[in-house]
This record gives structure tokens, sequence and C-alpha cells, in this order.
């Protein structure tokens, strides 16, 4: 990569896509279309983010905060990530009670 591409903030955007939300009780099946990306905001810290397909619907970004230890060790269980169809699910309404559980299905 030359200097110019470096310096080039175009290659820092990309397409905005929805996010994907998991609420309290709910079970989301999709399949990931990438292995993740590592992304810092400055305003919500680090978080690594998968681009998810659920069916019938458009592509949807999906924000796994990078101290989430033991989700994303869940995630990298199951290996590579890329077309794997998943089950999500969600426990808890706040930020101390609230679990995730991932399988491959």
């Amino acid at each position: 990569m030359n200097e110019q591409q470096e310096q080039d903030w175009r290659s820092d955007l990309s397409e905005p896509t929805e996010t994907l939300k998991i609420t309290d009780g709910e079970e989301v099946v999709f399949v990931f279309q990438d292995e993740g990306v590592r992304k810092t905001h400055p305003d919500f810290g680090t978080s690594v983010v998968f681009t998810v397909l659920k069916e019938g619907e458009a592509e949807q970004s999906w924000y796994v905060k990078a101290n989430n230890f033991s989700l994303l060790g869940q995630i990298k269980e199951i290996g590579n990530l890329t077309g794997v169809k998943a089950k999500v699910s969600r426990k808890g309404a706040g930020r101390s009670d609230t679990r995730y559980k991932i399988e491959k299905i």
C-alpha cells in the first residue's frame, strides 16, 4: 500500500448496514457472512463486528463488545464462521445480568 492509500480516509468508510439487536428472551437465527472485524468507536469502545444475514432480510451488523469474553469464546469454538448458520439467544435485560448463548445449527 502506498502512502497516499494509507492516508486516504475513504478506505476507512463502509456502507452503513442495519444493526442486529437481540432483546431479552429472544432467539435469532442467522448465517455469518464474514469472520468479524475489530472496530473501535470513541463513544462505545472496542467491539468485534460480524456481518450476518437473517433469512428474508438484508445483511446486518452484529456488534459484540470486545470484553464479552463468554460470547466471543463461544463464537471462537465454532471455528471458521463464514457461511455458518447459528442460533443466538439472550437472557437478561441489563448489562450485568445479560447472558448470550450461541450454537451452530
